[in-house]
């Protein structure tokens, strides 16, 4: 697979040395991906990233000192920008998505194939989210409750016609200077109506935008 973007920086976090060892052999497989920082648990993630600075941090759940849960808490409250995925054998819907909710940008089981770990990364560097298989069979078990779709919550959220038309264009992969063009706006109004859309659903990434969209029937899964 061609990286587009060369040296993507990546974080690994995981307790089992076995399984680091597996995902860094996946990782270096790719000329464009650069393993910045490796650990054995949290504490030591947190206290890696301000040196390491990486883009992407593949996070286990599961380990000794702070938990990935943790982890993923104390990195949201300073850096919206830095990627997680979630690297678990966790596999109930209800987990992931309350990890997605709490600022991940991708979920990804440890048997997955290792082009899935691949693609995942790529993608949330490029696009800020991957919805893996996982995610996407926890979403649709999310959207089966039909208050989550109604004109209620909507209009409980105050979202506005214009800004559900920004949200439907981003959950298209569209970039601000695309959604400008089709909805005959400048490209700082759609940039305005993004933010707008992060205040106003309490997303904290653009992965979370897209599951609200997913969630509330304002686009297919």
């Amino acid at each position: 697979m061609e990286i587009r973007h060369p040296f993507i920086k990546i974080a690994l976090a995981d307790d089992h040395n076995l399984v680091r060892s597996g995902i860094r052999s996946i990782l270096q497989t790719q000329p464009g991906f650069q393993i910045v920082l490796e650990v054995a648990d949290g504490l030591a993630l947190i206290n890696g990233l301000k040196q390491a600075k990486p883009d992407v941090i593949l996070l286990d759940l599961e380990m000794p000192v702070m938990s990935g849960k943790e982890c993923l808490e104390e990195i949201r409250k300073t850096d919206a920008d830095t990627r997680v995925i979630i690297l678990t054998m966790h596999k109930n819907p209800a987990f992931i998505l309350q990890m997605m909710e709490a600022g991940a940008n991708g979920y990804l089981i440890k048997d997955s194939e290792p082009e899935e770990v691949i693609k995942a990364v790529q993608h949330v560097y490029e696009k800020e989210y991957y919805f893996s298989e996982h995610i996407s069979r926890a979403m649709l078990a999310g959207i089966a409750n039909p208050d989550l779709r109604s004109g209620a919550v909507l209009k409980q959220h105050g979202l506005i016609q214009r800004e559900i038309d920004v949200l439907r264009h981003i959950c298209q992969e569209k970039t601000t200077a695309e959604i400008a063009d089709e909805l005959f706006l400048s490209p700082k109004t759609i940039e305005g109506y993004r933010k707008t859309l992060f205040e106003k659903t309490g997303a904290r990434n653009m992965a979370g935008l897209v599951m609200f969209a997913i969630k509330h029937g304002l686009v297919a899964p």
